[in-house]
């Protein structure tokens, strides 16, 4: 089986939000991380402050049958037209050890329920 790391970037307050919708189409696991963002164009406060905002970053080891999927899903939580709210990104992983196998019966499972 293969598998791939998805990686989120998103403000804090969408979260729960984004796990909800990668689980909801076969994500299991999900690591997070806090993260501090610098955009490219700084907010500023009306003191003259400005504002960076606190984001997560949540790492999901899936099998790479889910990537296009959780990919999609993710599209609706972090594009809302044009506005970008969040970052997604899959990276293929040549090599892996220590994954629960309760994970990997899980992926078989949902191949098995899509017909895959």
């Amino acid at each position: 089986m293969k598998f791939t790391a998805v990686v989120v970037i998103a403000p804090d307050d969408l979260e729960e939000k984004v796990i909800e919708h990668a689980q909801r189409v076969g994500a299991t696991g999900v690591t997070i991380l806090p993260g501090k963002g610098i955009g490219g164009e700084a907010r500023k406060t009306f003191f003259g402050l400005t504002f960076e905002g606190t984001q997560s970053v949540l790492l999901m080891v899936v099998g790479t049958h889910l990537t296009a999927p959780i990919l999609k899903e993710l599209h609706t939580v972090l594009v809302k037209g044009s506005e970008s709210r969040g970052l997604a990104f899959a990276i293929p992983i040549e090599h892996l050890t220590g994954i629960d196998m309760r994970q990997v019966v899980r992926f078989e499972e949902h191949l098995r329920r899509e017909g895959a």
